[in-house]
């Protein structure tokens, strides 16, 4: 009798706003409203009719990759002692 008096009690904590959401409808594919002059999906075509009027290059004092830096820049190469206790699982004595 408890079990049924407690689910009778029972008062939902969370409370959902709007009610149920529609399932998405499939719609038919269209250009997107950034896509420039208006292209639309398709195959391997819609890349080769884009051609990027403003290319990525480096400014001047920039770099990027850490490998195209001076030598002080790049990182360390690691050390056979530092390899071997990670590989040990850590510090070994305890202070």
């Amino acid at each position: 009798m408890r079990p049924a008096i407690r689910l009778l009690k029972y008062v939902q904590s969370i409370k959902f706003v709007g009610g149920p959401h529609p399932a998405p409808k499939p719609h038919s594919a269209g250009p997107h409203p950034m896509a420039p002059n208006g292209l639309r999906p398709s195959g391997g075509d819609s890349a080769a009719a884009y051609k990027n009027s403003n290319p990525v290059e480096p400014q001047n004092g920039e770099h990027f990759s850490r490998s195209e830096l001076s030598a002080r820049f790049r990182y360390k190469p690691i050390k056979e002692e530092e390899i071997e206790q990670v590989e040990s699982g850590g510090a070994e004595l305890v202070f």
